[in-house]
């Protein structure tokens, strides 16, 4: 009878470790070091799935976490980007850990965090600057504090910009 509830014990304790393996989550990132536009890559694990995600900017990997919603956990990719002439961009991402969806993009978001523009104002040279702070905040969706602020710059030495319009929102999304 002992030997029996001993085979049933190890039974159990073995497909045990097995689904808590099978559902482990591991990463790689992957820079590429000499290129100034790649992106870098984050290799990623569960069990016998593996799959790339690329992003970033100058060769570094995205940042990225592991994420609760409603009980749920996915994957979260950030990061920022810019172009030249002064442009700069946020892409924010949620992906699937769901086998059959593995690594899939549930939501995707960008925001344009900085745009300048050269103009041409009265026959001076201006640049008229819009600037975006974005605080992310996880709850039973995704939720987005944005306040943006858009600025006139004379290109005068010791000049200050004047403040044009400031505004605050929240943009929020459920998951699921």
């Amino acid at each position: 009878m002992k030997k029996i509830v001993l085979k049933l014990l190890l039974i159990f304790g073995m497909s045990f470790a097995n689904a808590q393996q099978e559902y482990e989550i591991s990463f790689q990132e992957i820079e590429s070091k000499y290129c100034r536009n790649c992106y870098g890559s984050l290799v990623v694990n569960k069990g016998s799935i593996t799959d790339t995600i690329y992003g970033g900017q100058w060769g570094n990997t995205v940042n990225y976490k592991l994420i609760k919603i409603k009980d749920k956990e996915y994957l979260n990719t950030y990061y920022n980007y810019g172009y030249p002439m002064g442009q700069t961009v946020m892409q924010y991402k949620i992906h699937s850990l769901e086998d059959d969806k593995f690594l899939k993009p549930i939501f995707e978001k960008s925001y344009e965090l900085y745009i300048e523009t050269h103009r041409n104002y009265n026959n001076l040279p201006v640049n008229y600057v819009y600037e975006r702070t974005v605080d992310v905040k996880i709850k039973k969706g995704i939720e987005f504090d944005v306040n943006l602020e858009v600025s006139y710059c004379p290109e005068i030495e010791g000049e200050q910009c004047d403040i044009l319009f400031k505004e605050s929102y929240i943009d929020f999304y459920n998951i699921n």
